[in-house]
């Protein structure tokens, strides 16, 4: 087999009695059927680009985080499984008309590891996922309700800031001794619902940021508008930074004027889809909302919340032509050009009259995601900063290749003046650690934890707080009445990376192409820094390995730690290290690792004594117990004559695993002499 590793969310989806609906129809009538119902079906599940993997007569099965992966596949899966029942809900209605017969369907989703890949035969191959997972998500689907979405407990824990979900309690599972929890998702939950899944902590770190958004926020009131971007990785606090600049807003009793919108990564293509959303999200306008509906609707909304008539007669017409952007191009004597004019020539005044009553925030979030049309959109706006008081907030990921990079290349450029640039960069170890100990505030916690959050989080907040949530839900973390508590028996070394940050770094891995992506994977197998040459020597793509380089820098997966005493590379978060290796078959990691052990044999060959420990790990991870005894014990005795006692005798005693392994008796007689002789050497000393 070929494939990957991957947490996905595998999501199943089947007609409800299908079998007795069938046998009331002819075989070609019912093709029919489920060729209409497929054609409902299959639509939600491509627009939130999940994969339709398999169609099985009277079923769907589909992945969410494969061949590719998303950093909210969860969320995608349950928005495609709501948007797949409200279809067959109106399609129901046909088919009760039309044959007199009921037709439902429900949905079942879990998410969990899986292999993905090809599988089968050089005569027949398949694309697909194999793992409990697949297996746990077919038994949710066969315990729904018709017409309803339930979701594993799996699903649940990542799903749940996002929608409302009824708990059902234990669900019997064939094949499971124990119940599993359960739940039926009801509907999506408004933005300002979204809570931490209770671990919070105080802003830490970004002083200074705040200051410089403040200091933008008391000028709108002395009536000067200003742009701001916010650029930053994921999880360096572009979106907190908002909310305390949110509360601060509050606290000057200005309840209106503070608008948000969002980019979506699954409408990135859709034309103005960045207004639109917002627009649809503001006024609770529908998809299938004709146009009558929505001036009502906008109309409505404006004059409640207190607009001038001036305001509500302009925006009115802005928002319609923003929502209609779609329907106008594809009217043939509305060209693409025309319907763009249209749009920026309502749209600004619109702002203009509704920044002239009262002072506007306008957040743009995730502007990474945002369509190009929007962008450009965006941009036209900005000469309201020089006429009225409104305020924007431009947040998104320093991704040079995005539409949003134009936002402040065209900010600094024209608007220097009014413009401020807030670069967010990784916590600093003292900010880190403070935020670790605000987050667990245990007073015994173990040093080797505490050390293992720092390292693999590397000072990003978002970080930070998934490992400890990934804690607390893995009961190594408790929460008691007396506050948290560690669970004393856990090995921190065995603690898995957390499911959200996995699928975060999965989805930046995943744009690269296949041999960028392959030599990342190797370069995992090395560690968490490697020599170039080490790197040059295992690779299957050599030839374009420095090409391969930049774009990994670019990607800010690597980065260059050094080239003396020669070139050295590193993953820029032990996470993504931890997620490039964690995606690889077993097997072709234990391949890599044996050609990791061979190059660095030839490549140090005058210097093993000093790679030993380094050697004798990779021989042990790709199964040559014989070498792995040999380096195990050189790095022994060179502990040894460090009087290192407590290394070499660990040395030892893996050599001695080896050994056991391997069957040979002398060999074992002799390290468990080994192993124990550092001890007696201490208690002599």
């Amino acid at each position: 087999m070929r494939g990957e590793r991957r947490i996905i969310t595998v999501l199943f989806c089947d007609v409800v009695n299908s079998t007795g609906l069938a046998e009331k129809l002819d075989p070609e009538d019912w093709t029919d059927l489920m060729n209409r119902a497929f054609e409902r079906l299959n639509t939600p599940i491509l627009r939130y680009e999940g994969t339709v993997a398999k169609l099985m007569g009277d079923a769907v099965l589909a992945f969410f985080g494969a061949p590719v992966s998303h950093e909210d596949d969860p969320q995608r899966a349950v928005l495609a499984a709501l948007d797949m029942i409200a279809a067959i809900g109106l399609f129901r209605e046909e088919v009760r008309k039309e044959l007199g017969i009921e037709f439902n369907v429900r949905v079942g989703i879990n998410t969990g590891p899986v292999v993905v890949g090809e599988v089968g035969s050089a005569n027949a191959m398949e694309y697909t996922a194999m793992g409990d997972a697949v297996n746990v998500a077919a038994r949710m689907e066969q315990t729904a309700a018709p017409g309803t979405v339930q979701v594993s407990q799996e699903t649940y824990r990542l799903i749940e800031p996002y929608f409302d979900c009824e708990p059902l309690g234990g669900v019997e599972l064939k094949g499971k001794s124990e119940p599993m929890p359960a739940y039926r998702v009801l509907r999506t939950k408004e933005i300002s619902q979204l809570d931490h899944r209770g671990v919070a902590a105080p802003l830490i770190g970004r002083d200074r940021e705040l200051a410089v958004l403040k200091a933008a926020l008391a000028g709108l009131r002395q009536g000067r508008g200003r742009i701001v971007t916010l650029i930053g990785e994921a999880g360096l606090g572009k979106s907190r930074l908002i909310a305390e600049l949110f509360q601060e807003w509050e606290k000057n009793d200005l309840s209106e004027g503070w608008d948000v919108a969002h980019g979506i990564p699954y409408d990135a293509n859709r034309p103005f889809g960045l207004f639109q959303n917002f627009a649809r999200q503001m006024f609770g306008i529908e998809l299938d909302d004709p146009p009558d509906i929505i001036h009502h609707k906008v109309d409505n909304g404006l004059r409640s919340g207190g607009s001038p008539d001036e305001v509500v007669s302009l925006c009115s017409v802005a928002i319609e032509r923003v929502i209609a952007a779609k329907v106008l191009h594809e009217a043939r004597d509305y060209s693409a050009e025309a319907v763009r004019k249209d749009i920026f020539e309502t749209v600004y005044p619109a702002w203009m009259a509704s920044a002239r009553s009262g002072p506007r925030v306008l957040v743009l979030d995730d502007l990474q995601w945002a369509d190009p049309a929007s962008i450009d959109l965006v941009i036209h706006l900005f000469k309201l900063v020089e006429e009225a008081p409104i305020l924007f907030i431009c947040a998104f990921r320093p991704e040079r290749q995005s539409s949003a990079w134009r936002v402040k290349q065209y900010a600094e450029a024209e608007f220097p003046h009014r413009y401020d640039e807030l670069f967010l960069q990784p916590l600093g170890a003292d900010d880190t650690d403070a935020l670790i100990s605000a987050l667990l505030r245990i007073a015994d916690l173990p040093r080797d934890l505490h050390d293992m959050i720092l390292r693999k989080t590397d000072g990003n907040p978002y970080f930070v707080e998934e490992v400890v949530r990934s804690l607390i839900d893995q009961g190594v973390v408790l929460q008691t009445d007396g506050g948290l508590k560690f669970k004393a028996d856990v090995n921190v070394a065995d603690i898995p990376i957390p499911d959200s940050l996995q699928a975060l770094l999965m989805a930046r891995i995943d744009r690269l192409d296949e041999q960028t992506k392959s030599t990342l994977q190797a370069a995992s197998v090395i560690g968490r820094a490697f020599y170039y040459r080490i790197l040059e020597t295992i690779s299957d793509s050599a030839i374009a390995l420095d090409k391969q380089m930049i774009s990994l820098e670019r990607a800010e997966l690597l980065r260059e730690a050094g080239r003396v005493p020669e070139l050295e590379y590193m993953f820029k978060h032990d996470l993504a290290r931890d997620a490039a290796y964690g995606s690889m078959l077993n097997r072709k990691r234990r391949e890599f690792h044996l050609r990791v052990g061979e190059a660095m044999e030839q490549l140090f060959h005058d210097r093993l004594e000093e790679h030993a420990h380094r050697l004798a790990q990779h021989f042990h991870l790709a199964g040559d117990n014989e070498r792995a005894v040999r380096y195990f014990t050189m790095a022994g005795e060179a502990a040894e004559a460090l009087h290192a006692t407590a290394e070499s005798a660990a040395h030892f005693g893996q050599a001695l695993d080896a050994a056991r392994a391997l069957g040979h008796a002398e060999l074992i007689a002799s390290l468990e002499a080994r192993r124990s002789a550092p001890g007696r050497q201490a208690q002599t000393g």
